[in-house]
């Protein structure tokens, strides 16, 4: 038998062992997640979701409706005010929201600017206040009579009392306090443009508005989808701002001005888990639905450019 005719050695018990080894540890990184996931999110849901077709008190025997839940509540004229309420907060505050962010992540990553590093965290410093704080600060800032805001008009203004004024006011708290974390994502967003198109179009001939416009809006394009969808999820799972500002102590705000969440609460606090998990699942519904109506829109129009 010639040196050539012999098998070559496997691979020995240590490669064996080393190799497992790179193929296991990415698990085990991901594993804590994996189990919290299961245990914290996807089991909840799934179990709300079963729990939406049962009438259940939290005790005793729970009793098989069908949907006749999500019946109840598609015909509750409340749902339907809360979430009116819900997509004029998202819709009314988005837009001026999203503007300011980018303006400003603008002004701060131009290069006549310095001190960066001083207006950035400035800039964020809202998203770091708890969204209850936010809100108490601003009751103090809309009080009636001695919010911050009449004092310096000299007025009486029904801020938090008169709905079309309070549901104003959210607006503002909502626009305040996402400004800054919405304002990181476009900075990050910036910098992944290139120099080298910025400086191809100073070259050519474009000004600043012009490169804005025809340059950075369209190639911020994703990051913007980004910033929309998210904020919709957010938004449209609001609880704490409207209920701190118009909410009297142990109560929530009035349906005028109450999110979708408020209706969960009361359910639960009436021992409905069954309303309550099918209101649940209702608003992950049109969370889905706005979200996936976002992306259409903004790919399409992303396309047509």
């Amino acid at each position: 038998m010639n040196a050539q005719d012999v098998p070559p050695p496997g691979p020995t018990a240590f490669a064996r062992l080393t190799c497992w080894k790179d193929l296991l540890a990415p698990y085990l990184f991901i594993f804590p997640f994996i189990v919290s996931f299961l245990a914290l999110f996807l089991g909840p849901a799934i179990y709300a979701l079963l729990l939406s077709f049962f009438r259940y008190a939290g005790y005793g025997k729970a009793t098989w409706v069908g949907l006749r839940n999500y019946t109840i509540i598609l015909n509750y004229d409340v749902f339907w005010i809360e979430m009116r309420n819900v997509l004029f907060y998202w819709i009314a505050h988005a837009i001026p929201m999203v503007i300011l962010a980018f303006l400003l992540a603008v002004l701060v990553n131009a290069k006549v600017i310095t001190r960066k590093n001083f207006f950035k965290p400035i800039i964020f410093v809202p998203q770091v206040v708890a969204s209850v704080a936010a809100a108490l600060l601003f009751q103090n800032f809309f009080g009636t009579k001695y919010g911050i805001l009449n004092n310096l008009l000299g007025t009486q203004i029904p801020w938090l009392t008169d709905m079309d004024l309070a549901r104003w006011a959210v607006v503002i708290v909502l626009v305040w306090r996402g400004t800054g974390y919405w304002f990181v994502i476009c900075l990050a967003g910036l910098t992944t443009i290139s120099n080298e198109i910025i400086e191809a179009a100073i070259v050519d001939g474009a000004t600043a508005w012009q490169r804005l416009i025809r340059i950075t809006i369209p190639l911020m394009h994703k990051t913007f989808l980004f910033v929309f969808v998210v904020d919709a999820i957010v938004t449209l799972r609001l609880f704490a701002e409207p209920n701190v500002l118009a909410g009297k102590p142990g109560t929530l705000a009035p349906v005028e001005m109450a999110p979708v969440i408020n209706l969960v609460v009361e359910n639960v606090r009436n021992a409905q888990f069954g309303l309550a998990a099918a209101t649940g699942w209702l608003l992950f519904v049109v969370i889905a639905f706005v979200s996936w109506l976002q992306f259409r829109l903004l790919q399409r129009k992303a396309e047509e450019r």
